[in-house]
């Protein structure tokens, strides 16, 4: 390259970098609100601006400015600044679980301003109420074997013997797969209980990055437990996977070693709950029988020496 276009190439480069890094201005607000969605003031909110860095041939690492302030009377505070077009917040109080936004995400800007301009962005306190020892454990693991029942000990975390230490059955897996090809196979996972009084119930948690860090409700539902629940994933040449599976957000309420009465009223029963899907999920087992609390308390976990992958933090 001769001197003329190395000078060249280096201005436009330069220009190139000045430009990517003027960034459209982004105003964001968010309102923080308790339990009962009932505005909350004075509390600690942080609102983060993403802003690439540019550099010749290459993007850099992402950089953010956060602006941090105290919401007012209505639980608003906002913040505006240069950005990329990704915006994060979040809002901390004592007595309350750390919360996260949902990200911003702007696709169009208008007169060096990002659209929509100054959303609202609502965060919701959960109060810390009554955390409790539990037995919590991350499980990420294959079946051991197809076409067979496999009884698993929520109480051990692991399957009963002859594949795991497990004593006691508390909930049945049975894999069936059928695969033709890589691309056409069809895989159920059952998940069944030992009991007819035990079962299972879809739970929808909140968000595990974005949202309370206490995903679930506080307490297990009393009844509406489904006595089983399959996982299915299938696939046909050509076409994509059909899949109930989402470890991302899907979760479970489950209720274990239940005893009846003749006319089928639960005398006693363990009750918990999962976030995840099967079999990469994280359980969380109440220890006390018809104690339906599930609210955890992550310093107080009744499994010992556990695995760093099968260590719990969050509630």
């Amino acid at each position: 390259m001769n001197r003329t276009l190395c000078v060249l190439f280096l201005t436009f480069t330069a220009l190139l970098a000045a430009i990517a890094q003027e960034w459209p201005e982004a105003k964001v607000t968010v309102q923080v609100v308790n339990g009962e969605r009932r505005p909350m003031a004075n509390v600690d909110v942080g609102i983060t601006f993403d802003q690439p860095t540019y550099k010749p041939g290459r993007w850099g690492s992402s950089e953010v400015l956060t602006r941090n302030g105290k919401t007012n009377n209505e639980g608003l505070f906002s913040a505006a600044e240069p950005s990329g077009n990704y915006v994060n917040s979040g809002a901390k109080a004592p007595g309350h679980y750390d919360v996260h936004g949902e990200p911003v995400k702007f696709w169009k800007s208008e007169g060096g301003k990002w659209q929509p301009w100054n959303p609202t962005i609502e965060l919701v306190l959960k109060r810390i109420i009554n955390p409790i020892p539990m037995y919590a454990r991350r499980v990420n693991r294959a079946v051991p074997t197809q076409n067979e029942d496999l009884r698993f000990d929520m109480f051990v975390g692991d399957f009963v013997t002859p594949y795991g230490q497990g004593k006691t059955a508390d909930m049945i897996f049975r894999l069936e797969v059928s695969e033709r090809t890589r691309k056409d196979y069809d895989y159920k996972l059952t998940v069944a209980f030992p009991s007819t009084a035990d079962g299972i119930l879809p739970l929808n948690p909140s968000p595990h990055l974005q949202g309370s860090a206490l995903r679930s409700p506080y307490s297990a539902p009393e009844k509406g437990f489904l006595p089983s629940w399959t996982v299915t994933r299938s696939r046909r040449p050509g076409t994509a996977e059909n899949s109930n599976y989402d470890p991302v957000n899907h979760g479970y309420f489950f209720r274990i070693r239940s005893s009846v009465d003749n006319s089928g009223k639960i005398l006693s029963a363990n009750y918990g709950k999962i976030y995840g899907d099967f079999m990469n999920f994280t359980y969380y087992l109440n220890p006390t029988p018809n104690d339906r609390n599930i609210e955890f308390d992550p310093k107080r976990n009744l499994f010992t020496n556990l695995k760093d992958d099968e260590r719990v933090t969050m509630p």
